[in-house]
């Protein structure tokens, strides 16, 4: 009789992973950072009004720092980095580093549009160029 072969053995082998599991504990720290500028926004809020705004904005830079020391996890963690955020983006306004950054805060700014023509009363095609509102021939 010929011999015959052993049965291999079976091993176990892991399943692959997704790479969707990344996608939830992304969208968690973004949330807790979102939550940390926010609570930022309440912590200057609560501050007197006679206080400098460099203190003012300071505050939650600190408090941001001391946070995750007693919010364990990465709760604590991302809205310490979400109140340091805010509180920095505050804090290099208030030195006047970056006075562009936090919002169009020019009120009297209008957009120049542009107008249908100079002329219209005039039929003559020559005359129907397309011009900037508030700008006359001379200022172009």
């Amino acid at each position: 009789m010929a011999r015959r072969k052993k049965a291999s053995r079976k091993t176990s082998r892991r399943r692959r992973m997704s790479g969707i599991g990344a996608v939830g504990s992304m969208a968690s720290s973004v949330l807790y950072a979102v939550a940390g500028g926010v609570m930022a926004g309440a912590v200057t809020k609560y501050l007197p009004s006679t206080l400098n705004d460099k203190v003012k904005s300071a505050i939650p830079v600190a408090v941001g720092l001391f946070l995750p020391k007693f919010i364990k996890g990465n709760a604590g963690a991302g809205i310490g980095a979400g109140m340091v955020a805010v509180g920095g983006l505050k804090l290099i306004n208030a030195f006047g580093v970056l006075n562009g950054i936090g919002g169009l805060e020019t009120p009297n700014y209008q957009v120049p549009a542009i107008s249908g023509g100079y002329g219209m009363s005039v039929p003559d095609s020559a005359y129907l160029t397309p011009s900037i509102a508030g700008l006359d021939e001379l200022g172009c």
